[in-house]
């Protein structure tokens, strides 16, 4: 206990001097635990962010330029120590954006998130490659890579039965990026739904509190006392803060994470936990409580919060004479303390604003609070929400109060000439039920309004609502590509296999988009000729991207740039990966072939033979990318996937998507058989692999055979069913690359796991039964 006063007491000295934010932080005084997070979830919400990526103003590395820029111009890089100078506001070369939380741990959604300067950090080529989407974390193992700030390999510090890979920071970052995690936790609480991954599902759980696993917050918590805020952080917090209007409260108060967290759980957070002074932190003194629009007919019915401290007799609470009253004129010093809601009415006989102070009253304190509240008479509608103006749509949103149940309303939608007279719009008024519509056939670069009515029902006058304005600006071009970043894998001396961009192009000055990368990334218009730069053109183009042939192993990052005039270039990431193990890896994302005939086609890594066997894209077909294999069960018919010709160097392990096609198909089921001689011969590797509805997994085999192999896929149950069958990748024989599950048919079953040598190691469930061990040949009994 004396240690924590003592932590609170340089807290509140350091922390209010330094920073003066006690107005900023005030509306989360006096709460704890997930209370405490939700209101600073609230609280610091970016006002606005930068575009992502690397090129001029508004974007990503003009502010790198602002938060990350030395005293000697060259860029602060937390992931090596590699010294480059900034290029201007572009992109730096060998250079990413790095997100320190990784973007795929919520589908590379590009949102606030995806753009936000707290979580971005400029990072080395190589060293953001390496770390990849992995958790954070000691490394405990020799590392598979090391620069000296950066290190990856195998940790223990998420699961005792197994080694996970993660990247380590330097000492000096680690708490930087604690306080950075602790941000994106409590920033982005609302992603619960959204959390994926293997990786990301390491760091966090699909809930808003506490949203990171207690073995990472426990470690984070520990780093950041370790490593605690310097001048360096607290400059950056200052920086991102001019530019998205919002701060890291981990920095400006770091324990706050403890009370979140760690071990002070149990306490109200204060800034000044000393202080003895009577406060109120909600409303703050001379803040307006605006109850907002409300209906004449029905009065005010709002809630106000009160929370403060060291207030021994209570607080009495006056409206004077104003006709504002609520549910309590008496709060204690327990109510005060723990915050209380109360509920506040007032009724008045004019429409209009109503106006009066609200005088919260002590022993020796007094806090006044404006009040604020606007009467319609009739119907209180709603600024217009969600108003689009694109090239495809313009729309918005109209909203009102709902009155009661069962009502018909009427909207009318109009615009003014100049006289002011009404020019309804086409098809209103209209009738509707519910308090919203949207209103659609509009014109750009126009200003519209709306009512809604009620009837009387009796033959008297209709109640009406207040008029609202809205303003349809001009058109926004329509200029996107359905890729934020791109992933190619290859051996050295080979090209990866190509992927595909969409760019949809709307409402721009030409329909041309070039794209322009550099080596050793390739962009081409067919697929035939390849180069870094190639145009397209039409309003939806598509691109081809590769890697180019290298030849060593390692780790390369780019971006590819897509321009067309009177549109804002869009930045696409490129990172490519040279590795031996990966030989052979089929996408499908090249050949065509849309009838179940049986036909032979060209692929990204082999040619296959196709019976009852189609490349499917359609939405049912489940997939990595655009494409997989659809093959059908079909009576009488044999259904097979299988290699025209074989891959070199044999096989050790053989991995692979599948899944059930759509959401209604059933029993089906798949085979697996691999040959040595040239398809004379097929030995099993699978039999009957049954699948669940809704369930998209991959596959993992050990095949350990040298020399020449091809695969067999097979297909038998219930006729006109279908699966899909997506990314077959084969590792080279002696890779040691093996795979670290088997094919779990009866998952809960309890089996004994022995060596090859007959030592017995454990009891447990099949699905269990190799997680955690070294990859090797085990007796699965």
């Amino acid at each position: 206990m004396k240690k924590l006063l003592l932590e609170f007491w340089c807290l509140a000295c350091c922390g209010l001097m330094a920073y003066g934010q006690e107005d900023y932080y005030r509306p989360v005084e006096g709460l704890k635990k997930s209370e405490l997070k939700t209101a600073l979830h609230e609280l610091i919400q970016p006002e606005s962010v930068l575009d992502y990526g690397g090129k001029g103003e508004g974007y990503t590395w003009s502010g790198f330029v602002v938060t990350d820029r030395m005293p000697d111009g060259t860029v602060r890089d937390r992931y090596s120590d590699v010294v480059r100078g900034f290029n201007g506001l572009n992109a730096v070369e060998s250079m990413n954006i790095e997100h320190s939380f990784a973007n795929s741990w919520w589908g590379h959604t590009v949102n606030n998130a995806y753009c936000d300067l707290f979580n971005l950090f400029p990072s080395d080529g190589t060293a953001n490659g390496r770390k990849s989407n992995n958790p954070i974390g000691v490394v405990t193992e020799t590392p598979a890579f090391d620069n000296g700030v950066t290190r990856v390999g195998k940790s223990a510090s998420y699961r005792a039965d197994s080694l996970i890979t993660v990247w380590e920071p330097a000492d000096e970052w680690k708490g930087d990026f604690a306080r950075t995690y602790f941000y994106m936790a409590t920033c982005y609480e609302d992603y619960a739904d959204l959390w994926q991954t293997t990786e990301g599902l390491l760091m966090v759980e699909k809930n808003r509190y506490p949203t990171l696993r207690p073995w990472v917050s426990n470690l984070l918590l520990a780093w950041s006392e370790a490593d605690p805020v310097d001048d360096v952080e607290r400059e950056r917090n200052e920086a991102v803060s001019g530019i998205q209007g919002n701060r890291n409260p981990f920095v400006d108060y770091p324990q706050l994470a403890s009370y979140i967290w760690g071990d002070s759980t149990d306490y109200a957070f204060y800034i000044d936990r000393t202080s003895t002074s009577p406060e109120l932190f909600v409303p703050g003194e001379g803040e307006t409580v605006d109850f907002g629009l409300q209906a004449l007919s029905k009065g005010l019915e709002g809630r106000l919060t009160i929370r403060g401290r060291n207030l021994p007799e209570g607080l009495a609470l006056d409206f004077g004479q104003s006709g504002f009253e609520a549910d309590k004129t008496q709060l204690t010093e327990d109510e005060i303390v723990r915050g209380v809601t109360l509920t506040v009415r007032c009724g008045t006989a004019e429409a209009g604003v109503h106006e009066a102070v609200l005088l919260l009253k002590g022993d020796g304190f007094e806090h006044r609070n404006p009040l604020r509240v606007e009467y319609v008479d009739g119907i209180p509608a709603y600024p217009a929400r969600d108003v689009v103006c694109t090239v495809n749509a313009q729309r918005f949103t109209a909203s009102w109060m709902d009155m009661g149940e069962g009502l018909d309303y009427t909207l009318a939608v109009y615009t003014k000439d100049e006289s002011g007279q009404q020019q309804m719009l086409e098809g209103y008024p209209k009738t509707l039920t519910g308090v919203s519509a949207t209103v659609e056939g509009l014109l750009p670069a126009t200003t519209y309004y709306y009512t809604v009515s009620l009837p009387d029902g009796e033959g008297g006058e209709a109640m009406v609502s207040n008029e609202v304005e809205v303003r349809m600006p001009e058109v926004t071009p329509v200029f996107t590509a359905d890729a934020s970043e791109l992933h190619f894998t290859s051996v050295p001396g080979r090209v990866s296999f190509p992927q595909t961009v969409t760019v949809t192009a709307l409402g721009v000055d030409q329909y041309v988009t070039t794209a322009t990368v550099e080596a050793p990334f390739e962009v081409s218009e067919d697929g035939k000729e390849w180069s870094t730069k190639a145009s397209v053109e039409g309003t939806e183009q598509r691109l081809m991207v590769r890697m180019g042939a290298m030849p060593e192993e390692g780790m390369t990052e780019g971006e590819m740039v897509l321009s067309t005039p009177g549109a804002e270039d869009i930045i696409v990431s490129l990172s490519g990966e040279v590795d031996q193990k990966k030989a052979f890896f089929e996408t499908f994302e090249t050949g065509f072939k849309n009838s179940y005939k049986e036909g032979q086609v060209t692929c990204v890594a082999a040619q296959w033979r196709m019976a009852q066997t189609l490349i499917g894209g359609l939405a049912d077909d489940r997939k990595n990318d655009d494409w997989s294999v659809r093959m059908q069960a079909k009576s009488g018919v044999t259904t097979e996937l299988e290699m025209m010709e074989d891959k070199t160097e044999g096989c050790d392990s053989l991995w692979f998507y599948a899944g059930l096609y759509g959401e209604k198909d059933t029993g089906v089921k798949l085979s697996v058989d691999y040959s040595l001689d040239g398809g004379m011969t097929w030995l099993p590797v699978a039999k009957d692999i049954a699948f669940n509805k809704g369930e998209w997994k991959r596959y993992g085999y050990k095949l350990d055979v040298d020399g020449l192999v091809r695969l067999k896929f097979s297909v038998t149950g219930t006729s006109s069913k279908r699966i899909n069958v997506d990314d077959i990748q084969m590792s080279d024989y002696g890779t040691g690359d093996g795979v670290r599950q088997i094919r779990v048919e009866n998952p809960d079953e309890w089996v004994d796991v022995y060596t090859l040598g007959g030592i017995w190691l454990r009891k447990a469930k099949r699905k269990d039964a190799l997680r955690g061990l070294k990859p090797d040949y085990y007796i699965v009994k």
